[in-house]
């Protein structure tokens, strides 16, 4: 939609993430025409910087979660 990744999630995820080409950069600009939203559940999310040990997909997101506002993050 917008040509690449927002640098947010270029700096946490580096050089895990994919790379586009120039030509597949030009395909995907703009062509945005239908999202589709499926809601299964809540989480509380907390901010938690990235650390520098392992990092996945769920450190990438940089946040605490948890099911409810009582449960501990």
């Amino acid at each position: 939609m917008f040509e690449d990744y927002p640098e947010v999630m270029k700096k946490n995820v580096g050089s895990r993430l994919p790379s586009f080409s120039k030509v597949q950069s030009e395909l995907i600009k703009g062509s945005l025409d239908f999202i589709g939203i499926n809601h299964y559940y809540s989480l509380y999310v907390n901010d938690r910087p990235l650390e520098t040990g392992v990092r996945d997909y769920n450190t990438d997101m940089s946040v605490d979660s948890r099911g409810s506002r009582t449960d501990p993050p």
